[in-house]
Protein backbone atom coordinates (compact mmCIF):
# COMPACT_ATOMS: atom_id res chain seq x y z
CA UNK A 1 0.00 0.00 0.00
CA UNK A 2 2.84 2.39 0.87
CA UNK A 3 4.53 1.76 -2.48
CA UNK A 4 1.20 2.29 -4.23
CA UNK A 5 0.69 5.70 -2.64
CA UNK A 6 4.24 6.80 -3.51
CA UNK A 7 3.79 5.57 -7.07
CA UNK A 8 0.57 7.53 -7.43
CA UNK A 9 2.30 10.66 -6.11
CA UNK A 10 4.95 10.49 -8.82
CA UNK A 11 2.35 9.83 -11.52
CA UNK A 12 0.57 13.04 -10.64
CA UNK A 13 3.78 15.08 -10.77
CA UNK A 14 3.46 15.40 -14.56
CA UNK A 15 0.71 17.98 -14.22
CA UNK A 16 2.39 19.90 -11.42
CA UNK A 17 3.07 23.23 -13.10
CA UNK A 18 -0.42 23.41 -14.59
CA UNK A 19 -2.03 22.61 -11.22
CA UNK A 20 -0.03 25.27 -9.39
CA UNK A 21 -0.91 27.94 -11.95
CA UNK A 22 -4.60 27.00 -11.98
CA UNK A 23 -4.84 26.98 -8.19
CA UNK A 24 -3.33 30.45 -8.02
CA UNK A 25 -5.65 31.80 -10.67
CA UNK A 26 -8.71 30.59 -8.77
CA UNK A 27 -8.71 33.50 -6.29
CA UNK A 28 -5.26 34.96 -5.95
CA UNK A 29 -6.22 37.52 -3.33
CA UNK A 30 -8.28 35.28 -1.05
CA UNK A 31 -6.49 32.70 1.11
CA UNK A 32 -7.82 29.18 1.12
CA UNK A 33 -8.94 27.65 4.42
CA UNK A 34 -7.93 24.18 5.55
CA UNK A 35 -9.94 23.44 8.70
CA UNK A 36 -8.15 20.94 10.98
CA UNK A 37 -10.32 19.09 13.52
CA UNK A 38 -7.65 18.88 16.24
CA UNK A 39 -5.41 21.26 18.21
CA UNK A 40 -2.07 22.51 16.94
CA UNK A 41 0.84 20.11 17.38
CA UNK A 42 -0.97 16.84 16.76
CA UNK A 43 -0.63 14.52 13.77
CA UNK A 44 -3.40 16.21 11.74
CA UNK A 45 -1.93 19.66 12.29
CA UNK A 46 1.64 18.64 11.46
CA UNK A 47 0.73 16.77 8.27
CA UNK A 48 -1.61 19.51 7.07
CA UNK A 49 0.96 22.24 7.63
CA UNK A 50 3.73 20.38 5.80
CA UNK A 51 1.59 19.91 2.69
CA UNK A 52 -0.20 23.27 2.87
CA UNK A 53 3.06 25.17 3.10
CA UNK A 54 4.42 23.50 -0.01
CA UNK A 55 1.17 23.84 -1.96
CA UNK A 56 0.98 27.51 -1.02
CA UNK A 57 4.55 28.24 -2.01
CA UNK A 58 4.24 26.41 -5.32
CA UNK A 59 0.96 28.06 -6.29
CA UNK A 60 1.33 31.50 -4.76
CA UNK A 61 -2.05 30.90 -3.14
CA UNK A 62 -2.01 31.45 0.64
CA UNK A 63 -3.48 28.62 2.70
CA UNK A 64 -4.63 29.32 6.24
CA UNK A 65 -4.67 26.41 8.70
CA UNK A 66 -7.60 26.81 11.05
CA UNK A 67 -7.58 24.52 14.10
CA UNK A 68 -11.10 23.74 15.32
CA UNK A 69 -10.82 21.02 17.94
CA UNK A 70 -13.66 19.44 19.88
CA UNK A 71 -16.52 16.96 19.61
CA UNK A 72 -14.37 14.30 17.93
CA UNK A 73 -13.82 16.51 14.89
CA UNK A 74 -17.47 17.38 14.41
CA UNK A 75 -17.06 21.07 15.27
CA UNK A 76 -14.57 21.43 12.44
CA UNK A 77 -16.76 19.43 10.07
CA UNK A 78 -19.77 21.61 10.79
CA UNK A 79 -17.63 24.74 10.35
CA UNK A 80 -16.82 23.65 6.81
CA UNK A 81 -20.44 22.74 6.05
CA UNK A 82 -21.53 26.25 7.05
CA UNK A 83 -19.03 27.83 4.65
CA UNK A 84 -19.95 28.51 1.01
CA UNK A 85 -19.36 25.62 -1.39
CA UNK A 86 -17.07 27.80 -3.50
CA UNK A 87 -13.81 25.85 -3.39
CA UNK A 88 -12.19 28.17 -0.85
CA UNK A 89 -12.74 26.04 2.28
CA UNK A 90 -11.60 22.46 2.76
CA UNK A 91 -11.90 20.07 5.69
CA UNK A 92 -8.83 18.10 6.78
CA UNK A 93 -10.95 15.04 7.45
CA UNK A 94 -9.79 12.10 9.53
CA UNK A 95 -10.89 8.74 10.92
CA UNK A 96 -13.30 10.07 13.57
CA UNK A 97 -15.39 12.74 11.81
CA UNK A 98 -15.50 10.88 8.49
CA UNK A 99 -15.87 7.29 9.71
CA UNK A 100 -15.99 6.33 13.40
CA UNK A 101 -18.45 8.91 14.70
CA UNK A 102 -21.18 7.37 12.56
CA UNK A 103 -20.97 4.23 14.70
CA UNK A 104 -20.57 5.67 18.19
CA UNK A 105 -22.79 8.77 18.26
CA UNK A 106 -26.54 8.38 18.51
CA UNK A 107 -27.02 11.63 16.58
CA UNK A 108 -24.86 13.67 14.24
CA UNK A 109 -25.65 16.99 12.58
CA UNK A 110 -24.21 15.84 9.27
CA UNK A 111 -23.81 12.72 7.16
CA UNK A 112 -20.10 12.27 6.36
CA UNK A 113 -20.86 10.03 3.38
CA UNK A 114 -23.37 12.44 1.80
CA UNK A 115 -22.41 15.95 2.90
CA UNK A 116 -18.73 15.81 1.89
CA UNK A 117 -16.98 14.95 -1.36
CA UNK A 118 -13.40 13.60 -1.47
CA UNK A 119 -10.68 15.93 -2.71
CA UNK A 120 -7.20 14.55 -1.94
CA UNK A 121 -5.40 12.39 0.58
CA UNK A 122 -2.63 14.03 2.59
CA UNK A 123 -0.94 11.48 4.83
CA UNK A 124 -1.35 8.69 7.30
CA UNK A 125 0.51 7.86 10.49
CA UNK A 126 0.67 4.34 11.93
CA UNK A 127 -0.23 4.03 15.58
CA UNK A 128 2.43 3.26 18.17
CA UNK A 129 1.73 1.38 21.39
CA UNK A 130 3.56 3.24 24.15
CA UNK A 131 3.63 3.19 27.94
CA UNK A 132 4.89 5.39 30.73
CA UNK A 133 8.43 4.67 31.89
CA UNK A 134 7.53 3.90 35.49
CA UNK A 135 4.99 1.20 34.58
CA UNK A 136 7.95 -1.15 34.57
CA UNK A 137 7.45 -2.98 31.26
CA UNK A 138 9.85 -3.04 28.33
CA UNK A 139 7.97 -5.06 25.71
CA UNK A 140 4.47 -6.07 24.67
CA UNK A 141 4.75 -9.45 26.38
CA UNK A 142 5.51 -7.72 29.66
CA UNK A 143 2.58 -5.35 29.16
CA UNK A 144 0.18 -8.22 28.58
CA UNK A 145 1.39 -9.96 31.74
CA UNK A 146 1.05 -6.75 33.75
CA UNK A 147 -2.44 -6.04 32.40
CA UNK A 148 -3.70 -9.57 32.99
CA UNK A 149 -2.30 -9.57 36.53
CA UNK A 150 -4.10 -6.29 37.19
CA UNK A 151 -7.35 -7.85 36.00
CA UNK A 152 -6.92 -10.75 38.43
CA UNK A 153 -6.71 -8.12 41.15
CA UNK A 154 -9.90 -6.48 39.95
CA UNK A 155 -8.14 -3.58 38.24
CA UNK A 156 -7.47 -2.46 34.67
CA UNK A 157 -4.75 -0.42 33.01
CA UNK A 158 -5.76 3.08 31.94
CA UNK A 159 -5.52 3.96 28.25
CA UNK A 160 -5.27 7.57 27.10
CA UNK A 161 -6.54 8.69 23.71
CA UNK A 162 -6.69 11.84 21.61
CA UNK A 163 -10.46 11.94 22.15
CA UNK A 164 -13.46 9.69 22.53
CA UNK A 165 -14.10 7.98 19.19
CA UNK A 166 -10.72 8.91 17.78
CA UNK A 167 -8.79 6.11 16.05
CA UNK A 168 -6.42 6.16 19.02
CA UNK A 169 -9.45 5.15 21.08
CA UNK A 170 -11.09 2.61 18.77
CA UNK A 171 -7.88 0.92 17.60
CA UNK A 172 -6.63 0.89 21.20
CA UNK A 173 -9.75 -0.91 22.40
CA UNK A 174 -9.54 -3.30 19.44
CA UNK A 175 -5.83 -4.10 19.82
CA UNK A 176 -5.91 -4.50 23.59
CA UNK A 177 -8.87 -6.85 23.23
CA UNK A 178 -6.89 -8.88 20.68
CA UNK A 179 -3.95 -8.93 23.08
CA UNK A 180 -6.13 -10.36 25.83
CA UNK A 181 -6.74 -7.56 28.30
CA UNK A 182 -9.20 -4.78 29.03
CA UNK A 183 -8.48 -1.10 29.56
CA UNK A 184 -10.15 1.87 31.17
CA UNK A 185 -10.41 4.59 28.55
CA UNK A 186 -9.33 8.13 29.45
CA UNK A 187 -10.06 10.61 26.61
CA UNK A 188 -8.17 13.88 26.20
CA UNK A 189 -8.55 16.93 23.97
CA UNK A 190 -5.85 15.83 21.53
CA UNK A 191 -2.79 13.58 21.51
CA UNK A 192 -0.38 16.16 22.89
CA UNK A 193 -2.14 16.57 26.28
CA UNK A 194 -2.70 12.80 26.46
CA UNK A 195 1.01 12.07 25.97
CA UNK A 196 1.93 14.77 28.49
CA UNK A 197 -0.43 13.26 31.03
CA UNK A 198 0.99 9.79 30.44
CA UNK A 199 4.53 11.06 30.97
CA UNK A 200 3.27 12.53 34.23
CA UNK A 201 2.10 9.11 35.35
CA UNK A 202 -1.64 9.72 35.02
CA UNK A 203 -2.40 7.05 32.40
CA UNK A 204 -0.63 3.77 31.70
CA UNK A 205 -0.65 3.26 27.93
CA UNK A 206 -1.58 4.84 24.62
CA UNK A 207 -2.04 3.69 21.05
CA UNK A 208 -0.96 7.01 19.61
CA UNK A 209 -0.19 8.32 16.12
CA UNK A 210 3.54 8.42 15.42
CA UNK A 211 3.82 12.20 14.82
CA UNK A 212 2.79 13.00 18.38
CA UNK A 213 4.61 10.15 20.15
CA UNK A 214 7.65 9.09 18.12
CA UNK A 215 10.08 11.77 19.28
CA UNK A 216 9.23 11.18 22.94
CA UNK A 217 9.81 7.47 22.35
CA UNK A 218 13.15 8.08 20.64
CA UNK A 219 14.26 10.40 23.44
CA UNK A 220 13.37 7.81 26.08
CA UNK A 221 10.62 9.80 27.76
CA UNK A 222 8.09 7.03 27.03
CA UNK A 223 8.54 3.35 26.18
CA UNK A 224 7.61 2.19 22.64
CA UNK A 225 6.32 -1.39 22.55
CA UNK A 226 4.88 -2.04 19.07
CA UNK A 227 3.89 -0.40 15.78
CA UNK A 228 0.36 -1.07 14.51
CA UNK A 229 1.38 -1.47 10.87
CA UNK A 230 2.32 -4.23 8.46
CA UNK A 231 6.01 -3.27 8.62
CA UNK A 232 8.37 -1.52 11.00
CA UNK A 233 8.77 2.22 10.71
CA UNK A 234 12.20 3.39 9.47
CA UNK A 235 12.70 6.01 12.22
CA UNK A 236 12.25 3.40 14.98
CA UNK A 237 13.53 0.19 13.37
CA UNK A 238 13.97 -1.71 16.64
CA UNK A 239 10.29 -1.48 17.55
CA UNK A 240 8.40 -4.56 16.27
CA UNK A 241 4.95 -4.60 14.73
CA UNK A 242 2.07 -6.16 16.62
CA UNK A 243 1.73 -8.59 13.71
CA UNK A 244 5.30 -9.79 14.35
CA UNK A 245 4.30 -10.47 17.94
CA UNK A 246 1.43 -12.69 16.87
CA UNK A 247 -1.42 -10.19 16.60
CA UNK A 248 -2.10 -9.93 12.88
CA UNK A 249 -4.93 -7.77 11.63
CA UNK A 250 -4.36 -5.03 14.20
CA UNK A 251 -2.91 -2.52 11.72
CA UNK A 252 -4.26 0.97 12.30
CA UNK A 253 -3.31 4.47 11.22
CA UNK A 254 -4.46 7.97 11.89
CA UNK A 255 -5.12 9.31 8.39
CA UNK A 256 -5.90 12.75 7.06
CA UNK A 257 -7.02 14.21 3.76
CA UNK A 258 -9.06 16.95 2.20
CA UNK A 259 -12.78 16.78 1.65
CA UNK A 260 -15.11 19.60 0.63
CA UNK A 261 -18.72 20.48 1.12
CA UNK A 262 -21.10 18.77 -1.31
CA UNK A 263 -21.73 21.12 -4.21
CA UNK A 264 -18.17 22.40 -4.43
CA UNK A 265 -17.28 22.98 -8.12
CA UNK A 266 -15.55 20.00 -9.68
CA UNK A 267 -12.94 22.31 -11.17
CA UNK A 268 -11.92 23.47 -7.70
CA UNK A 269 -11.68 19.86 -6.50
CA UNK A 270 -9.55 18.88 -9.49
CA UNK A 271 -7.21 21.84 -9.03
CA UNK A 272 -6.66 21.10 -5.36
CA UNK A 273 -6.18 17.37 -5.98
CA UNK A 274 -3.48 18.06 -8.57
CA UNK A 275 -1.77 20.65 -6.39
CA UNK A 276 -1.67 18.31 -3.38
CA UNK A 277 -0.36 15.42 -5.46
CA UNK A 278 2.30 17.70 -6.90
CA UNK A 279 3.42 18.39 -3.34
CA UNK A 280 3.34 14.74 -2.24
CA UNK A 281 5.53 13.78 -5.23
CA UNK A 282 8.40 15.94 -3.97
CA UNK A 283 11.20 14.08 -2.14
CA UNK A 284 11.62 16.88 0.41
CA UNK A 285 7.91 16.76 1.35
CA UNK A 286 8.06 12.97 1.60
CA UNK A 287 11.10 13.28 3.86
CA UNK A 288 9.38 15.83 6.09
CA UNK A 289 6.42 13.50 6.47
CA UNK A 290 8.64 10.51 7.15
CA UNK A 291 10.62 12.48 9.73
CA UNK A 292 7.51 13.09 11.84
CA UNK A 293 6.23 9.53 11.42
CA UNK A 294 3.86 9.83 8.47
CA UNK A 295 3.48 8.53 4.92
CA UNK A 296 1.88 10.30 1.94
CA UNK A 297 -1.54 9.30 0.62
CA UNK A 298 -1.45 10.22 -3.06
CA UNK A 299 -3.99 9.54 -5.78
CA UNK A 300 -7.09 10.81 -7.49
CA UNK A 301 -10.12 12.15 -5.66
CA UNK A 302 -11.91 8.93 -6.59
CA UNK A 303 -9.17 6.79 -5.06
CA UNK A 304 -9.22 8.91 -1.90
CA UNK A 305 -12.96 8.37 -1.67
CA UNK A 306 -12.48 4.62 -2.07
CA UNK A 307 -9.93 4.65 0.74
CA UNK A 308 -12.43 6.35 3.08
CA UNK A 309 -15.15 3.88 2.09
CA UNK A 310 -12.84 0.94 2.85
CA UNK A 311 -12.11 2.42 6.28
CA UNK A 312 -15.85 2.70 6.97
CA UNK A 313 -16.34 -0.93 6.01
CA UNK A 314 -13.56 -1.98 8.36
CA UNK A 315 -13.98 0.15 11.48
CA UNK A 316 -17.73 0.76 11.84
CA UNK A 317 -18.40 -2.97 12.45
CA UNK A 318 -15.52 -3.06 14.96
CA UNK A 319 -16.98 -0.13 16.91
CA UNK A 320 -20.39 -1.81 16.98
CA UNK A 321 -18.99 -5.21 17.97
CA UNK A 322 -17.01 -3.72 20.86
CA UNK A 323 -20.05 -1.59 21.78
CA UNK A 324 -17.98 1.59 21.89
CA UNK A 325 -20.07 4.69 22.53
CA UNK A 326 -19.18 8.35 22.67
CA UNK A 327 -18.18 9.41 26.19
Amino acid sequence: MRRHFLHRAFCFAAGAAIAATALHSQAADAPLRWVVPYPAGGAADQIARIVAQDVGQASGQAIVIENKGGAAGMIAAETVLRAPADGQTFFVGSNAPLVINSAIYAKMNYDPAKDFVPVAGLGKAPLLLVTRKDLGVQDAKGLIARAQQAQKEGKTLTMGSASSGNITHLAGEFASDRMGFKVTHVPFAGSAPAITSMMGGNVDIMFDALPSSMQQAISGRIVPLAVLDNQRFPQIPNVPTLAELGFAGTEASAWFGLVARQGTPQAAIDRMNQAVNQSLAKPDVQEKLRRIGAQPIAGSATEWGQFITAERERWIPVAKRLDIKAE
